[in-house]
């Protein structure tokens, strides 16, 4: 799949959305499935601490359109946090040593990385928003053969982070996140650094792609369309 075609075929977001996949069991995981079962290139996505949104579902539809294999696994069971607990001293802080932790959630990407190759898939990315960034940073440095991973929005990236994974890196970053710059400068003496890409946002808000995003206002989903744009590209040059 060449870019520009990918590019030109991907369509806009839409304010109002009803998802086209279908819901399965992998193991013990309820996961979100789209696009064609017998695709040899797949893409987990990591949702945000929001569990199941539109915008997110929306956006594994487009890729499923692409020729890619998607799964959304639910890793949080059901059990998404809501904005009131965001708002709750201490809520979160537990959630990320927790149930949100990547020594829990780790078992769950293994599993649904196997079922991924065990059922056709030989070249695997993966996709994660806020929260899940940490996971998907997590998994590229702890997992093998992954082909890439593209963060949006990302959240609980400590100093050093981008610098250990093991494979191409997109990283989107809007106005809210800190400056990842040296970070992501580290990845210069990794042989793959010519596919990593870090591109800023900084006239959006933490959340715009994913399920803080009102693609009901035209600004937003533009910019939108411009950060799946790049991911869509992220993907084609390294799977």
């Amino acid at each position: 799949m060449s870019f520009p075609a990918a590019c030109c075929n991907t369509p806009p977001v839409k304010a109002n959305y009803t998802a086209k996949g279908q819901k399965s069991t992998v193991g013990n995981i309820q996961c979100y499935f789209t696009g064609p079962a017998d695709s040899h290139r797949a893409i987990m996505v990591n949702y945000d601490v929001f569990g199941y949104h539109a915008n997110v579902m929306q956006l594994c539809d487009i890729l499923g359109d692409l020729g890619y294999r998607v799964v959304l696994p639910d890793l949080l069971h059901g059990n998404p946090l809501t904005e009131n607990d965001l708002g709750t001293p201490g809520v979160f802080a537990e959630f990320k040593d927790t149930r949100g932790s990547w020594q829990t959630t780790k078992p769950m990407y293994q599993t649904v990385i196997g079922y991924l190759k065990d059922n056709s898939a030989s070249s695997i990315g993966l996709l994660g928003f806020c929260w899940g960034s940490h996971l998907v940073v997590s998994a590229l440095t702890e997992l093998d053969g992954l082909r890439g991973g593209a963060i949006v929005h990302p959240a609980l990236i400590a100093d050093g982070d981008l610098g250990k994974v093991n494979a191409p890196l997109l990283a989107i970053p809007s106005k809210d996140e800190p400056d990842f710059q040296d970070d992501f400068d580290s990845l210069k003496q990794k042989s793959f650094f010519s596919k990593c890409h870090m591109v800023r946002f900084d006239d959006m808000f933490h959340g715009f792609c994913g399920a803080r995003g009102d693609w009901s206002n035209e600004v937003q989903a533009k910019r939108a369309n411009d950060a799946i744009a790049l991911i869509v590209k992220f993907f084609a040059s390294v799977m």
